[in-house]
């Protein structure tokens, strides 16, 4: 039997993970089905058991790809890059385009991280990830403005996760985010950092 060509494989994973990806948001994942996947993606049915072995699995590797906004933290460098960055993000959860099945489908995505270990494992990490670039960011900034001690940057930095991580938890309840409100808070908590209003830089 002749032997599979790799990158060709992976090829075809990545094909079926964007298929994956646009049927969950479209449909959810409890609507979706291998046939619907398979449809986008242009392929047998066949072909998607030869590399995963369920949505649930198509789910698990998404949920590993998922994208935490890690690097664009790690390339905050000033006060103006921070809360530009940040002003960003709670604005992406008030648009349009985050509303509706994408955000039932985040909800189907974090009830099944519940009931499984390993995708709990894997949330948790990226979490952690997010929650410690946003935390450097914030320390490296201190460390240029000088206005604040290594504890009182934690703190502000623990309150710039909490007020991103709310507004997307209020965006995926469907109440909400009262973004101009937090969009205040971090301005308040980054010219605290900086000692001085900050202009933003995106």
């Amino acid at each position: 039997m002749p032997k599979r060509d790799e990158n060709h494989m992976a090829g075809v994973r990545k094909q079926i993970l964007d298929a994956a990806h646009a049927v969950f948001e479209r449909k959810g994942v409890a609507e979706a089905s291998i046939s619907d996947v398979a449809s986008e993606a242009g392929l047998a049915v066949g072909s998607i058991y030869v590399h995963f072995r369920s949505k649930e699995d198509m789910l698990k590797k998404l949920i590993e790809q998922v994208d935490t906004n890690v690097v664009p933290f790690e390339a905050c460098q000033t006060a103006g890059q921070l809360l530009g960055l940040v002003e960003s993000l709670l604005k992406y959860q008030d648009h349009a385009s985050t509303a509706g099945q994408g955000a039932r489908t985040a909800l189907e995505v974090a009830t099944f991280a519940r009931r499984n270990p390993d995708v709990q494992a894997i949330v948790a990490r990226n979490f952690e990830a997010l929650r410690g670039a946003v935390l450097d960011a914030v320390q490296r900034v201190a460390s240029l403005t000088n206005q604040v001690d290594k504890a009182g940057a934690h703190t502000i930095g623990e309150s710039l996760l909490s007020l991103l991580v709310a507004a997307q938890s209020q965006m995926l309840i469907g109440v909400p985010t009262y973004t101009e409100a937090k969009i205040k808070s971090a301005r308040w908590l980054v010219t605290m950092l900086h000692g001085a209003p900050v202009r933003v830089k995106r």
